[in-house]
């Protein structure tokens, strides 16, 4: 009879597996992860730097069950309501360098102790959560000293180009290797950021054809540059 035991005990995939180097990083990362104690943990780095990649890799943790993520620049009260409702056991905050200083404020005491406390006209709620916080910043000079001393900070350097294409591979395995690495350079010429190269995945179609994806990067690098400017 055919032994089929390797359908049933298919290795699985390391956390962290799809990004190169930063093994200590990725050991600081776990040991946070298996902690019974509440952590805050910020990675900063300019585009390109896997930061998201980082972000991506902690949320598929546990199959992104108790797990939320928010993005620093689209702030409100309603994330505090998240959080009370849900009590989640990790946050992830990306662009923490473009919180509301306002709410940045309503987070300090979140970050230190656990605790929310907001008593305001119309919004009152005291709650706590056993948490680990996972933040990300391109510049830490936007971030405000007492909120950068809630957390343990990392510094990461851009990607090489080889490493950026490496990346791109694996976040978009359902297209060809050679598409990928196309989207992967351009992307690497523009600003590197890997979110650039998973929007661009999303547009790509079974039926498409190089004319086609060299249309839809010409318009990616075109009115990138143009924001730029």
């Amino acid at each position: 009879m055919k032994d089929l035991s390797n359908l049933f005990h298919q290795k699985r995939k390391e956390p962290f597996s799809s990004i190169s180097g930063y093994d200590d990083i990725k050991n600081i990362i776990n040991r946070v992860l298996s902690s019974e104690e509440n952590f805050n943990l910020l990675l900063i780095g300019p585009p390109a730097s896997c930061k998201t990649q980082f972000s991506m890799e902690i949320m598929k943790i546990n199959g992104g069950k108790n797990c939320v993520y928010f993005d620093a620049t689209n702030t409100t009260n309603r994330i505090l309501q998240v959080l009370e409702e849900e009590k989640p056991e990790i946050i992830l905050l990306d662009e923490l360098d473009k919180l509301p200083r306002v709410f940045a404020e309503k987070l300090l005491g979140f970050l230190q102790s656990g605790r929310v406390k907001v008593d305001q006209k119309n919004c009152q709620m005291d709650f706590e959560l056993k948490c680990k916080v996972f933040a990300t910043a391109n510049e830490i000079g936007r971030i405000s000293k007492p909120l950068q001393s809630r957390f343990m900070k990392f510094y990461l350097s851009r990607y090489s180009e080889e490493d950026a294409l490496n990346v791109s591979e694996a976040v978009l395995p359902k297209l060809s290797p050679s598409i990928v690495r196309y989207i992967g350079a351009k992307v690497y010429q523009n600003n590197g950021d890997i979110r650039a190269v998973i929007n661009t995945g999303r547009l790509i179609k079974k039926e498409d054809g190089p004319r086609e994806i060299e249309m839809i990067m010409n318009t990616l690098m075109k009115y990138s540059e143009a924001e730029k400017k």
